[in-house]
Order: structure tokens, then sequence, then C-alpha cells
């Protein structure tokens, strides 16, 4: 009896563990944006802009990414199984837009960026909504309101409180607007011309409004006036 169990202890000593190797993959590491930065405002000459981020992976596999994007917080996505870490999408100045990219390695594992954020910075867009207009000197003041004609001009249909359609064209690098002689209704006919803040929206100018009636023509009013934005 003691021969046996003797025996069986002896081979199971002599029994040898499997062991098991294990493959590790890696994931592409948190997609970071490069640009625009996060939360960048930003000026372009054209109506694209680049999405640049930077995603790395350890087994160099190749980029796999799905990029989200648009002007929701929660942007859909834009273009799947991009092979890049950059892509040229269209914009409109004045917009913010977001995006966030999901980056997959060659075995499906996923890697979700955060969501970043830019804007496209539009010069005009401050000087366009409602603006309370003051003339000191008449110590009088009025609601106007402002419309984007062009990148560089904007619109006004309550001019000089009196109803009248006037355009201000906008110089971003003088900071100065002007208005050109402008004819309205009854003969009467004025210009103004002065400063811009691209920061505040607030215009400050000198105007003239004169009046031609039954053929003489003289000086109605001029004075300055100060547009500011509500």
């Amino acid at each position: 009896m003691l021969l046996v169990l003797s025996g069986l202890f002896t081979m199971q000593s002599c029994t040898k563990e499997d062991k098991t190797t294990y493959t590790v993959f890696h994931a592409f590491t948190d997609p970071a944006a490069v640009s625009p930065a996060d939360a960048a405002t930003i000026t372009i000459p054209g109506t694209t802009v680049d999405l640049k981020w930077a995603s790395t992976n350890a087994d160099g596999d190749a980029v796999i990414a799905d990029v989200y994007f648009g002007t929701s917080s929660k942007p859909a996505l834009y273009k799947a199984a991009h092979n890049s870490l950059t892509l040229t999408v269209p914009v409109v100045k004045g917009k913010t837009y977001y995006w966030h990219v999901i980056m997959k390695d060659k075995n499906g594992v996923t890697t979700t960026g955060a969501t970043f954020s830019f804007t496209v910075f539009e010069p005009i867009g401050i000087f366009v909504g409602d603006f309370l207009c003051d003339e000191p000197a008449e110590a009088y003041s009025y609601d106007v309101s402002f419309a984007k004609t062009s990148d560089n001009t904007i619109q006004t249909d309550n001019y000089w409180n009196s109803g009248w359609t006037s355009v201000f064209t906008l110089d971003y690098t003088k900071n100065t607007y002007t208005m050109p002689s402008t004819t309205w209704s009854s003969g009467y006919f004025g210009v103004e011309s002065g400063t811009i803040d691209p920061k505040t929206g607030t215009m400050v100018g000198t105007y003239t409004i004169s009046q031609t009636k039954a053929g003489v023509t003289k000086v109605i009013e001029e004075g300055v006036h100060t547009y500011t934005k509500k």
C-alpha cells in the first residue's frame, strides 16, 4: 500500500504546467487637437480649414480615423475610415464648429478623442445687429439696426431715424467707415465717415445732412453719430 501511494506522488510531482503565450496589441493614443487649437478663434483667407490632430500607435498600425464635424456641439460623422491625421473641411465665417476623432487600429480597437471647437472670425460680425445711435449735440438718440450686405458693408433702413436706407463701407485695416453721398426722399442727401472699434462694434463719425429745395441747397444738420451695440 505504501509503495502505490509513493508512486502516485512521484507521477504528480513530475507533471509540467502548461504555459500560455499572450500577444499585446496597442490602441492609438487619445487624439489631440493640433490645429485649430481647441476653443480658438481663427482667421482664414478662404472657405476651408485643415483639421490636424496627433495620435500614435506603438504597433505602427496604419491610420484609420472616423472624423465627426459640424456646427452642433455633438457633431455627426463627417468622414469614415480616413487614412490621415489631417482633413480639410468647409467652413463659413462667423460660425463655431465642433469636431472629434475616433481612431481605430487594425484589430478594431477604438480610441475616442475629446470634442474640440473653433470659431471662424468674421470681422463684420460685430457690426451687425441692433445699435443705439446717439446724437450728443442734439441730446437725442434712437434705435437703428445694421444688416450685412457684403464682407465689408452693412446697411440700415432707418438712417437719421427717418426710415432712409444707407450703406456703410468698413475698412478693417484703418478701422474706419464711410457712407458716401446718399440721396433720399424730398431732396435730402448726406454723407458720413468715422472710426470703428472691431472689439466692441462701436462706430463714431461725423455726418452732414443737406437738402435741395426749389433749386437751393442748404445744410439741415451736422454733428456726431455714436453707434453703440446693444
